[in-house]
């Protein structure tokens, strides 16, 4: 699908003055706090308490730094659940509805197994195919497991991206869809995460290619907060 002239021009207005952009490892330092509780309360019963929960303490931090170190040696299934579950406390943060939310795809019948096919998937194809494992009628689709989530997975699994890594998995969730300026906020078709992907290809070109991608994306999940929201 064409980037058209009229979205590339809002995106980069978004995005604001080039010489302003933060830096890879500002994006990388991004944090969320989360309650350990709001996972252990719901927990399913036919599920071991993976590492990142098994934790005395009641606040618990990560970091996207982190996150792309844990997305590095998934082997097994446990690998898989501790994934998901870090990777979806950062997303959610100390929200019990968000947590619930990313809590309810565990208990669907072998979502460990998929979870675990699906991130190898993802890992030796492209960031279109990954999506379209996670997605409507992919392999590793799970009943609450949507695009804004699923592509957290897809981004940290891919590791740490490079400013020549201009195809990169990128997140791709409500906030950065309005301020692209989408009418849709959710619920993508793998073609329009494609065009996503492509759009940021662009931007990358004409705004900051000396950086990596995933740079554009936190600047546009930034210019997306909406009053009533909080900041992760």
């Amino acid at each position: 699908m064409a980037v058209s002239p009229e979205s590339l021009s809002a995106a980069l207005s978004a995005l604001g003055p080039a010489e302003e952009a933060v830096t890879a490892e500002t994006v990388w330092a991004q944090s969320s706090k989360f309650f350990l509780s709001h996972w252990t309360s719901r927990w399913p019963e036919t599920l071991p308490l993976p590492p990142v929960l098994d934790n005395p303490n009641t606040v618990g931090w990560i970091s996207r730094q982190d996150l792309f170190d844990l997305g590095e040696p998934i082997e097994s299934e446990a690998d898989a659940v501790n994934f998901y579950v870090a990777v979806c406390a950062w997303g959610a943060g100390p929200s019990a509805q968000q947590t619930y939310r990313s809590i309810r795809p565990l208990h669907e019948p072998g979502a460990p197994q998929r979870l675990l096919e699906g991130l190898r998937a993802a890992a030796v194809g492209s960031a279109d195919e990954g999506y379209a494992v996670f997605d409507h009628s992919g392999p590793a689709k799970l009943k609450g497991l949507g695009p804004a989530f699923f592509t957290k997975l897809l981004y940290f699994a891919a590791g740490r991206p490079t400013s020549s890594d201009t195809r990169h998995p990128l997140i791709l969730d409500k906030r950065v869809a309005v301020a692209l300026g989408w009418e849709k906020t959710f619920g993508w078709q793998t073609s329009e995460y494609s065009h996503y992907l492509d759009l940021v290809g662009q931007l990358h070109q004409r705004w900051r290619p000396d950086l990596p991608t995933d740079v554009i994306e936190y600047t546009l999940f930034l210019a997306g907060l909406l009053p009533y929201e909080p900041n992760m």
